[in-house]
Formats: C-alpha cells, structure tokens, sequence
C-alpha cells in the first residue's frame, strides 16, 4: 500500500484513526528487542477502520552499520504494514569519510526536523560523535534527495563529555517535533544532568539544564515518556540499587516541567516510585531491559521489561499504566514467555512500535542466528493483554548484515494512507 510520509509537526495536533490489525502467523523454524507519547497515538482506538487519506503511525527501524573500515551505513527500514517497503531495509547514507566512525559515535532514530529542503519525512539519524578531545559533535542526517550530514551542535568545549554521556530522543514539549534528551555525569561526582535540546523544526537550540537526577554507582538507564498524559514528557530512570536494601532494580519517574528552578518549564516536581525489583525475587539490573510505550491501547503509556532466564531465554514483563493522571503503573504481568525456541537474551535487542495501525505497539526483536553473523528481525504484535506468537518480519542473514556490528533505534514517525 502507498503511503505519503508527513513531519510530525505538521500533525502533531491531529487525532488519527486507525486500521484494525491482522493476526500473528507461526514462527519461522528457528527461535531466534526512548519514546515519547504523542497525542495523535494517544487517541487511536483499536479496532477503528479507516478511510483513505487518514493518518497512521508508519514507525522505521533505523540501523547503523559498520562498515570494515570503521565508518557505518545508515539504513531505513518500515515497521509499518502499511507502507510500501514494509520490512526491506534501504540505504540512506554511506559514511565512510570526514573522520565518521561506528566505534565512537551514538546513533539515534527519530523525526527532528526538516533538516534539508528535501526531507521527505522518513527517519533522521542524529549522530552523537567523539572528538579527539573527549567532546562531542553533533550531525544530523535526514531522508530525501540530500543526506548529506549537517553539523548542528559543536560540544568541544564546556565540559562535554562523549563517555560521560547518553542521549536519548522524545517530544518532549508537545510541538512535534522529536528533541533530544542527555544524561551527563557530573565530573567526579555519582550526579546526572539531563540535558534538553529542543528542536524548532529545523536545528536544535542550544542545551538548557532540564533535570538532575541523584546517581547510583551501580548503574543507571533511562526512558522519557509522558506516563501522566499532561503532554510532556517523564525522565523515568532505571537503577541498580544494592544492599543493604536488597533491590535489583528500581524504576521511578521524575516530572521537570513546573515550578520555578529549572529553565524551560520551570522546577522540580519531586521523584515518584514506580517499581520495586528485590534481587530474591529474581529481578536484575544487568538481566534486563526497559521499554516505554502503549502496549495496551488505551492511550496511557505502559513500561516494559524484557528479563534474562536462568536458561538464557526471554520473558516480556508489562506493568500497565494505572491512567490516573499521575505517574503510576500496575504490577508487572508477564505477556509473553521466550523460555524456549532458541530465543537469547543477549543476542537480541528490542523495540515498541505500532506494527499494523491498530493503536497498540508491539515488540520488535532483532535476532541474531547461531552459525550466521545475520539477523532476523521479528514482530510479536499486541492483542492489549498480550504479545502473540512472533513472526519474522525481515530475513537479515545475507547481504553482509552482521548482528555485533549493527546498532538499531525506532523512529516514531506518521503517515497518510
């Protein structure tokens, strides 16, 4: 099916109806992974069936790949069903000059902007890239005629640090358009700063201080997500607590946006817990992974985690939003058991993306293979109380397609059938 691909702040106001889905076929024969919410998504209701011209979620898989010299592709690939080239990866830019290296730069998906006149809408990578003296700059790349990378923040200086630093993308000001968010670590200190560059459609503006976040040694990982549905965005972070508490995990979210202190929105709103993983109940830091999106369909935002088995294998743990506006999620429930079938906890990685239209996200998981350096890369689509049996979406084990030299991230991005 053709679709035309939209900016999200062209849409970033309109509520969009969406397709009802079809269901899971079988699994091929061998087993084998940062959102924000936006109000269009928000508002769809499964099961809706829509007439032409309306607008649907048409997410992509962007993919960085090393190349053997140390530089990288940029690839696009369709999650969604309903645009053409659904599951077949396209090439989008080769860098393999100007210094570009896969080894010492971040990748991340999303929409930031028109940042050529020929952006066509599809996926932008930004690219957080080392410098020799420990700095950061910062490259976008978007789709279109011109790919050609566009220098929008030059961080050599003012104590940034590209190891000390995690950047993550969301709207996280309800205009549409993706910003980035990134976690930086006060020099000497076990402290974060979050960091907010806000995007205007075309650049990003210089960084504001958004959020501080007191560290744990152990670790910390972060998600940003509007879980309260007041249109900004949560800094829900993931830590690894340790006796004497006797916790593995702990997930809690922050709201920077009222006050008086911080300068965009203005203050902080003080800390909430969301959960609790004690360390005899089999809850780990290092054994999991946390993802953000609505899973469910009933426009809140649900947290998920992906935890390792003693055996190796997966189980997909929802904790559904409460969705009384306010930060707050239910127990976790387990949605999908990958106990068996040949599927590795650390050799996947996994996604959320709306795969068919029907207002609930689904899992992506990309697989790589034993005895073949490829991967696959699976949907396991939502029925709103849980993932059903996964089915491969794209068959990655030739070409030269290489799992430990890849990197992937979704880019939440809309459509019009």
């Amino acid at each position: 099916m053709n679709a035309r691909m939209w900016r999200r702040g062209l849409v970033a106001a309109v509520v969009a109806t969406t397709i009802a889905g079809g269901t899971a076929t079988a699994a091929a024969d061998e087993g084998q992974l940062l959102t924000g919410d936006d109000p269009a998504h928000a508002a769809a209701q499964p099961g809706d069936v829509a007439a032409a011209g309306t607008m649907v979620p048409m997410p992509e898989l962007a993919i960085a790949h090393r190349l053997p010299g140390g530089g990288m592709n940029l690839w696009r690939m369709p999650l969604s069903e309903l645009e053409t080239g659904y599951g077949q990866p396209e090439l989008v830019k080769t860098l393999n000059y100007g210094g570009f290296s896969y080894d010492n730069s971040r990748t991340i998906a999303g929409d930031f902007g028109d940042i050529t006149p020929s952006d066509d809408g599809t996926a932008d990578h930004i690219i957080w890239h080392a410098q020799p003296n420990g700095g950061v700059l910062l490259w976008a790349v978007g789709g279109g005629a011109d790919t050609t990378p566009r220098l929008w923040q030059d961080l050599r200086t003012g104590g940034w640090s590209w190891a000390n630093s995690r950047p993550a993308a969301a709207d996280v000001n309800g205009d549409g358009w993706d910003d980035l968010v990134v976690l930086h670590r006060i020099a000497g200190t076990i402290t974060d700063n979050v960091w907010v560059f806000l995007s205007d459609g075309q650049q990003f503006a210089a960084p504001r201080l958004w959020d501080r976040l007191g560290a744990y040694t152990g670790g910390r990982r972060f998600l940003l997500s509007d879980l309260d549905g007041d249109g900004y965005s949560n800094v829900i972070s993931i830590d690894l607590m340790g006796p004497p508490w006797a916790q593995e995990l702990d997930y809690s979210a922050t709201d920077p946006k009222g006050g008086g202190a911080h300068p965009i929105w203005g203050g902080f709103q003080g800390t909430t817990e969301l959960f609790t993983g004690n360390a005899s109940a089999g809850w780990s830091f290092a054994a999991s992974r946390q993802l953000v999106g609505d899973v469910t369909g009933d426009g809140w935002d649900d947290l998920v985690t992906v935890h390792q088995q003693p055996n190796g294998g997966i189980l997909v743990w929802v904790h559904p939003n409460c969705g009384y506006g306010f930060a707050c999620v239910q127990a976790p429930v387990v949605w999908q058991d990958l106990r068996s079938g040949g599927w590795s906890f650390a050799g996947s990685r996994q996604y959320l993306a709306d795969t068919n239209g029907d207002g609930r996200e689904d899992l992506i998981s990309v697989h790589q293979q034993s005895g073949n350096p490829g991967e696959l890369i699976w949907r396991h689509l939502s029925t709103g109380a849980g993932f059903s049996t996964p089915q491969v979406i794209a068959d990655l084990r030739t070409g030269g397609w290489t799992y430990a030299a890849s990197r992937d991230g979704v880019a939440d991005l809309y459509g019009e059938i």
